[in-house]
């Protein structure tokens, strides 16, 4: 008996083996007896997702498959809501399925079936689009058989998912990855109040504005105001009828910290723990009005943290930004993440409608060298588990960032499928993209990760390279960084690859760049001194430039920071810096004490940086001490020397919070006892959205050999730069001696 039932079972397991590999042959030696079936009355979306399909079985095969709304006594492909379909589907859900020899492709929201088609296109066509604004690779193959059944159903793991790169730029991509667009949704997005209440009307009714340290000023609302109110529901009104058909509207402050301290704002605020407070309380307000649309507002700086009594209306969604965060660690265990773990937690116990404003890159210098690709995946697993709806991943809007490529497609894999493995993602996608080259590319990111962990350096949003000269970004690791990717390049045999890899090592180039600014005259610098003691313009440097400059052109890459540097006006600095005398001073090598120390976040060469004999150009973080409060240099030239002038030259960048000083003073002593105040010079402050530098020169003529020069800041900010916890800061580049 025993023999028999072991027969039977062997029978039985050979037959689901049979049923487990029947297949059906769509394409077979180019040729495909299917037809592509859409609905008599197709959306765009669904007739998109044909003429889509269609191209790619072409591509792929050969094989042309007729479009048609009857599919007749032939095999069908359905795409939409053809009589094929059977159920409707969530939003965000997409299937595939079989009846018999027919493939069914349905899909719900207004792109479901575009992420569907894309999906068949990968799997069973064996097309990968790897990175936005590059065409698709597909293989040729004659024959397309799909193994039996097909059973496909896939729901996105956040409602809302954007990777705001230059994906962007890409709908394909964006389709093929399932991502959203920001201006597909947001009617009103980011910082709004000023759309909302505009600044011409501080002139006649400043108290529409915040009251902020005992003054009025136009940065901010006085949300306790009833016109306010009145005002913004207003202009909501005009923005519904302007755009009907978008989701959400943002009523968030502007991005600064003045937020209104009246005593209605305030007695609100003290209940509330903070501006938060007053910002719900609004918000609901407004949501209140019109119940049938979703608000926004961004819970960040001043209102990051949740109110303690007001709780949002279902029809508001917190966006909570993390910008405070350093980038070397996912927020999960992150040291400088854990206040924003706590505002999370705080939220989340008050509305189930959160979104994260989440960020991939360094918004002062988008080329350099930014390795957090190993948070991206950790990060998104963390936000899935504590039930956020949606994600704002934000890289560089649309200008290319280092790695942009990898951090987009790590980000939108898990943002649609937040069970999908880290490494695996990465390894799928450097070997994918960088093919022969992968192994060194791979070499390449893991050591520069890598050394970042060593060196015990923040990877921070508004950091620089040239801060990182003497740890993870040093001459010696650059170096070795290099060898890696001429390596990667040299294995490859593809134009696409070599390209790619070539793209990838314009961060590499920028730091060595910036690097030089910084350097001067000392080893890796601009200038280099010749056998007969003259500086000279470093050999290759201006070849470097050159070929930089091309480089970025070829990429597409026209803006270097948020706001900031374009690539043209970065090329034209090198051409005036070439162009430019050699700077020359007596002060080289001076010995400097200063009666308070600089802010240590930006050390420059520290004693150093004001008699290195160089300049520091218009980036504050390049070769610049920066101070707060009034101060003392006192510069010892180690022996008495005949002076003509003393030009200490400082710097003027109102968007960091940098004036020129109120009032510079310069004493000079040949004994270190007994000074002589030269003059003094004084200064006015006006708005200006440029950075410039200025050199101011007090006449000497005599021997000196000590040198004194006092700078008092501005008493406070400007009425139009106010700042609660910010102060004006001076900064001053070299003390010019001649």
């Amino acid at each position: 008996m025993k023999i028999l039932y072991v027969i039977i079972f062997l029978f039985l397991m050979r037959g689901n083996s049979a049923a487990q590999q029947f297949s059906l042959n769509v394409v077979k030696a180019g040729k495909s007896e299917y037809v592509i079936i859409i609905p008599a009355e197709a959306s765009e979306n669904e007739k998109k997702a044909a003429r889509i399909l269609q191209r790619y079985f072409q591509k792929v095969t050969g094989a042309l498959l007729p479009v048609s709304t009857v599919a007749g006594d032939k095999p069908a492909i359905s795409v939409g809501s053809t009589v094929y379909q059977s159920e409707v589907l969530s939003t965000d859900t997409f299937t595939i399925s079989n009846n018999g020899k027919n493939i069914i492709l349905a899909g719900n929201g207004h792109r479901g079936i575009l992420f569907a088609v894309y999906h068949f296109i990968e799997n069973y066509l064996k097309c990968r689009k790897w990175a936005p604004n590059e065409p698709a690779e597909c293989p040729k193959i004659r024959d397309i058989r799909i193994n039996l059944p097909v059973d496909i159903i896939e729901k996105a793991s956040f409602d809302y998912r954007e990777v705001y790169s230059t994906a962007e730029l890409d709908e394909e991509y964006m389709d093929w990855y399932k991502l959203h667009r920001l201006d597909d949704y947001w009617g009103l997005w980011g910082h709004s109040f000023s759309t909302l209440v505009p600044n011409i009307f501080f002139k006649k009714h400043p108290d529409y504005f915040s009251l902020s340290r005992g003054k009025r000023t136009s940065q901010q609302l006085c949300l306790s105001h009833p016109k306010v109110l009145q005002l913004t529901l207003e202009k909501l009104e005009i923005l519904f009828k302007e755009n009907p058909d978008q989701k959400f509207w943002s009523i968030s402050p502007n991005d600064n910290s003045s937020h209104c301290e009246c005593g209605l704002c305030s007695a609100v605020n003290r209940v509330e723990g903070g501006p938060q407070g007053s910002l719900i309380k609004f918000v609901n307000k407004i949501a209140a009005s019109y119940p049938e649309k979703t608000f926004t507002t961004i819970s960040y700086g001043a209102t990051a943290r949740a109110p303690l009594r007001t709780k949002p209306l279902p029809n508001v969604i917190i966006l909570l930004s993390n910008i405070e965060i350093f980038r070397n660690e996912p927020v999960e265990t992150g040291k400088s993440a854990a206040a924003f773990r706590n505002n999370l937690k705080d939220w989340l116990q008050i509305t189930p409608h959160v979104y994260v404003w989440d960020y991939y890159t360094q918004f002062t210098n988008y080329l350099a060298p930014f390795p957090d690709f190993p948070n991206a995946g950790s990060n998104v697993h963390f936000y899935k588990k504590n039930k956020i709806k949606g994600v704002f991943a934000q890289l560089g809007d649309q200008n290319y960032v280092d790695q942009v490529e990898l951090k987009s497609y790590i980000l939108a894999r898990k943002l649609w499928n937040e069970e999908l493995d880290n490494e695996m993602l990465f390894e799928e996608f450097v070997k994918g993209y960088y093919g022969e080259a992968s192994v060194f590319v791979r070499d390449y990111l893991l050591n520069l990760r890598s050394n970042v962990e060593k060196s015990g350096r923040k990877l921070d949003i508004y950091g620089n390279p040239v801060k990182e000269h003497d740890a993870y970004l040093s001459s010696k690791q650059l170096a070795q960084y290099e060898a890696l990717l001429d390596r990667a390049e040299s294995a490859s045999v593809s134009k696409t690859i070599r390209a790619r890899i070539r793209k990838l090592r314009l961060s590499l180039d920028y730091t060595r760049l910036q690097q030089a600014k910084f350097f001067g005259k000392d080893a890796h610098g601009i200038y280099s001194q010749s056998h007969s003691g003259k500086w000279e313009i470093r050999s290759g440097l201006k070849k470097k430039v050159h070929d930089f400059g091309l480089s970025l052109k070829s990429a597409g890459i026209t803006q270097l920071s948020e706001g900031g540097q374009t690539a043209q006006s970065y090329i034209e600095e090198w051409s005036q810096i070439f162009q430019k005398e050699i700077p020359v001073t007596l002060a080289t090598g001076a010995a400097v004490s200063f009666e308070k120390p600089w802010i240590p976040d930006y050390p420059a060469k520290r004693t150093r940086t004001l008699t290195d004999g160089m300049y520091g150009m218009h980036d504050f973080s390049l070769n610049w001490l920066l101070f707060e409060g009034s101060n003392t240099i006192t510069l010892d030239l180690r022996q008495e020397t005949y002076v003509t002038s003393i030009t200490p030259n400082f710097l003027e960048d109102q968007r960091h919070w940098i004036f020129l000083p109120k009032k510079v003073s310069v004493s000079v002593s040949a004994d270190g006892l007994h000074y002589n105040e030269l003059s003094s010079f004084q200064s006015s402050v006006t708005q200006k959205k440029s950075v410039t530098s200025y050199p101011v020169t007090f006449t000497a003529g005599k021997k000196i050999k000590y040198i004194k020069i006092s700078i008092d800041p501005l008493p406070q900010l400007p009425e139009w730069k106010s700042h609660p916890s910010k102060s004006p800061l001076v900064a001053i580049d070299e003390i010019w001696v001649e």
